[in-house]
């Protein structure tokens, strides 16, 4: 069990009845960086701030039910450490929180969690979190892949295989929330696909939100992504299209070199949205301190399709 001056507080303050849950561990990331941009013509310019990148802190444990059965729960929030933009809800397990069974089948849960879409394609996200992260729109709102779909829902079952000789799949139901209203998730579906060998993986996903906007809307997407290691370099692909109101198309590439602690990055993307041809490109080095901390820097620019917005971020990343 992780420890710290949280965990042993609780510990020290809690009834006789708490103890039961000694399982728990304490875990999170702290991401604060400082982040400024430069406007084109036409756009608001953000001047330097601290930014909070998507900061977190988690609560989570299992029990052994018996028979390889086990109970697993987690409860998940995110942090404010800068100026209070881009880290999402800050009220309490708005992050995903969930409780599940799992065993030799595989993992059963419900309650709020990332979707087997979004999950599929996390680790092609080299810039993840940061200005240039390719579905938060931070560059002049260019979205690579579409945040409607890359996403996090709250009433959610869903069921995630074991490991199947480098194979796996995940599917997941977004159980009525308001249907017919503006919510993006009403009976929503979402199922992906994966396998990963060695130096390769490759992913397939899709989603449905069904009737969220109403009078019987269309939308849903589909995307593959790759990704292949080749000594000290990964090489990532994604390809996105979106059927809704407004059709979407991307394709991104993306490499990373690592020379012992420092990790070069790079991405291109281009995404067809409407009558709208959007880019996103950036570039960026980490330098990683030790296991669990990091320092990094990232340049990029969006372009979505009348002006652009380049912009740069300095941070540091610690993981607990």
């Amino acid at each position: 069990m992780k420890k710290s001056l949280i965990a042993l507080a609780i510990a020290a303050a809690a009834p006789a009845a708490f103890a039961a849950t000694a399982n728990v561990d304490v875990y999170g990331i702290m991401d604060v960086a400082i982040q400024d941009t430069d406007a084109g013509t036409g756009v608001t310019e953000v001047t330097a701030a601290v930014v909070s990148n998507y900061s977190r802190i988690g609560f989570k444990g299992s029990e052994d039910l018996g028979g390889g059965l086990k109970a697993l729960w987690q409860v998940e929030t995110a942090l404010d450490a800068g100026n209070g933009a881009d880290i999402g809800d800050t009220n309490w397990g708005t992050r995903n929180t969930f409780v599940g069974l799992s065993g030799g089948f595989g993992t059963v849960a419900m309650g709020r969690h990332d979707t087997p879409y979004k999950m599929s394609t996390g680790s092609l996200d080299i810039f993840g979190d940061t200005i240039a992260d390719y579905n938060l729109g931070r560059l002049n709102s260019v979205q690579l892949l579409n945040n409607d779909h890359d996403a996090r829902n709250a009433n959610a079952l869903a069921y995630i295989s074991p490991n199947l000789s480098g194979f796996g799949f995940a599917a997941a139901v977004v159980m009525n929330n308001n249907a017919g209203a503006s919510d993006k998730t009403a009976d929503a579906i979402s199922l992906s696909a994966s396998y990963s060998n060695g130096p390769l993986m490759v992913t397939a996903a899709y989603q449905d939100l069904g009737d969220a906007a109403g009078a019987n809307a269309t939308n849903n997407a589909t995307k593959i992504g790759a990704g292949y290691t080749m000594g000290d370099v990964k090489i990532g692909l994604i390809y996105e299209k979106v059927d809704a109101a407004t059709d979407r198309e991307t394709s991104l590439v993306n490499a990373a070199y690592t020379m012992g602690p420092i990790v070069l990055k790079a991405l291109y993307g281009q995404a067809e949205v409407g009558a709208a041809d959007q880019t996103l490109w950036a570039v960026g080095a980490d330098y990683n301190l030790s296991k669990r901390t990091k320092t990094y820097v990232v340049y990029g620019n969006g372009d979505n399709g009348t002006s652009d917005v380049s912009g740069w971020t300095l941070g540091v990343r610690h993981s607990f």
